[in-house]
């Protein structure tokens, strides 16, 4: 192979395996992002004991996801103070144990509770 010709396949394949590895990337923060949303809908229901004014309450809720796997809660927003502690409690019980990448990465979610 010439010298130049040597050049361009490297440069072609080194471009390749980067588009490849930031697509792979991406879709590996999707589906991790998806897995975190479905284990909170899974574990976080409507606290009964709570009241509701005006038949909704709402949660911003800023965590992370820790190596062990753990839900770390770095904030929550929320006019009602039991439904802060009761959402605390609530994530605080979910465990990850086959999470892909990223993880302590901020995530952010928020909650809405509605009484019908």
């Amino acid at each position: 192979m010439k010298p130049q010709t040597f050049s361009k396949f490297i440069l072609i394949l080194t471009t390749l395996l980067i588009l490849g590895g930031s697509s792979f990337a991406g879709k590996t923060i999707k589906d991790t992002a998806a897995t975190i949303r479905e284990a909170i809908q899974h574990q976080v229901k409507h606290p009964g004991y709570i009241k509701v004014q005006d038949n909704l309450c709402c949660a911003d809720v800023l965590f992370t996801v820790t190596t062990e796997g753990k839900l770390l809660v770095k904030r929550i927003i929320s006019s009602n103070e039991e439904l802060s502690d009761y959402i605390k409690d609530q994530l605080a019980q979910i465990k990850f144990t086959k999470l892909e990448s990223p993880l302590n990465q901020y995530y952010r979610i928020k909650l809405s509770f509605r009484l019908i």
